[in-house]
């Protein structure tokens, strides 16, 4: 029961953190493609979506209309709360750990000299 709760749990979480309820949107989608079949016989389904997402939609006056189809506005607001039920209040234990080993002191052996570099150096035998 308890995984059954949890995957319905992950669902809602990952319906609310996507897109997902943009094509719960599709049916206006397809009955405002109607609508505008109704004004011009012409507009077929590639040049509806042309207009309506990468052209200029034509002045129709139907902007809010237009503003309530798919993927037009995409607005994501998640907000997540966890709640978590203690038997018993989390104590938080300090622990310490002493190091044994002594290290040595950091040698710049694998640097190069920065003498060698400069165009002044002294002359090499």
């Amino acid at each position: 029961m308890r995984k059954v709760c949890l995957y319905i749990l992950i669902i809602f979480i990952w319906a609310e953190s996507t897109s997902f309820d943009q094509l719960l949107k599709l049916p206006v989608l397809f009955e405002h493609f109607k609508e505008h079949q109704l004004k011009n016989r012409n507009v077929d389904l590639l040049e509806f979506l042309a207009m309506h997402y990468w052209g200029q939609d034509m002045d129709d006056t139907d902007n809010d209309r237009d503003m309530q189809l798919p993927f037009k506005k995409v607005n994501i607001n998640t907000h997540y709360i966890l709640f978590a039920r203690f038997t018993q209040a989390p104590r938080i234990i300090a622990a310490e750990q002493t190091v044994s080993r002594t290290f040595t002191i950091y040698k710049d052996q694998y640097h190069p000299d920065p003498n060698l570099t400069s165009p002044f150096r002294p002359p090499c035998a």
